[in-house]
């Protein structure tokens, strides 16, 4: 893998080999981890508010036994002055051997491979999509089901602005007999292009919702990403996952969130056996181990 930028570029046999790798670093990780990475230094450019994914990168970076140079606030940058995004770049492309960037634009991430010298990692380009995220998603899953065999995914929330649901949503086509649901109002429902034969759409998370699926996602509203503010806080109060809805989950399924959890979950479900989402977030450090070790042909 040359480039990590959009859930689109995996086929089930890259999936499948990403998630043997993950398992591969979680166990390398119980034991302290490793030094494959000991002359390789990672650039993490965060130019849009970040806590999970870019420490979680750092991390990964570290226990793979490399080094990290990091740069976290567009406006100490020198894209600040007007400096164009491929200059950046080119210079930092010089300094590192591999660079994740996250920014509020979307399409940035590829802009960026078409001028590194290295590889890159998308960490989430705007409303675009958020690959990694979704593999370790994918990873999560993998621990609880086995993929291949029937299983119903439905993501609540913000469907529109979320990258995550859209990257999500896009590398679970890649598995036989999983069912998607969208579970959003119209204002927020996921665009078309995301949208497949045999999906199904619901506006409310409704006992039906509950009960048949193996998977609830929740995602908070972008309010970051509206222009209508108003709307935004009407929205931000739709979904929000009590303690009696994960009671209606049937006991295998799981509730997960990208997090942050901002009016999607109450902290009483927290220690709910359906609770998954700070294992979820966990799980960010083995997958971008392997992602970081796959594009550095480590």
């Amino acid at each position: 893998m040359q480039h990590i930028l959009s859930a689109d570029q995996f086929s089930l046999t890259d999936l499948q080999k990403i998630l043997a790798r993950a398992q591969e670093m979680e166990e390398i990780l119980n034991k302290g981890g490793t030094h494959i990475a000991q002359d390789k230094i990672l650039a993490t450019l965060f130019y849009e508010p970040s806590t999970r994914t870019r420490l979680s990168f750092e991390t990964a970076m570290y226990r793979l036994g490399g080094h990290v140079i990091s740069e976290t606030d567009v406006t100490f940058s020198s894209q600040a002055k007007g400096e164009a995004l491929a200059d950046t770049i080119r210079v930092i492309g010089g300094y590192a051997d591999i660079i994740t960037i996250r920014s509020k634009t979307k399409g940035d991430a590829n802009l960026a491979a078409e001028y590194a010298p290295v590889p890159i990692i998308n960490g989430g380009d705007g409303p675009g999509e958020h690959p990694t995220q979704s593999l370790l998603d994918l990873y999560t899953i993998d621990k609880h089901f086995k993929l291949g065999e029937p299983l119903t995914v439905s993501f609540v929330g913000d469907c529109l602005y979320s990258r995550t649901i859209h990257s999500l949503s896009r590398i679970l086509r890649n598995f036989e007999n999983v069912q998607i649901n969208f579970v959003a109002p119209e204002s927020v429902q996921i665009p078309d292009k995301y949208f497949q034969d045999g999906d199904q759409k619901f506006d409310t998370i409704s006992d039906e919702v509950l009960k048949t699926s193996d998977v609830i996602y929740t995602q908070r509203i972008q309010k970051e990403r509206f222009e209508d503010q108003v709307l935004a806080e009407s929205l931000a109060q739709s979904f929000v996952f009590t303690l009696e809805k994960a009671e209606k989950m049937h006991e295998k399924a799981i509730l997960m969130d990208p997090l942050p959890r901002i009016n999607t979950i109450d902290f009483d479900v927290d220690n709910h056996p359906r609770a998954k989402y700070f294992e979820q977030a966990q799980n960010g450090v083995p997958v971008r181990m392997a992602l970081i070790a796959e594009c550095l042909g480590i």
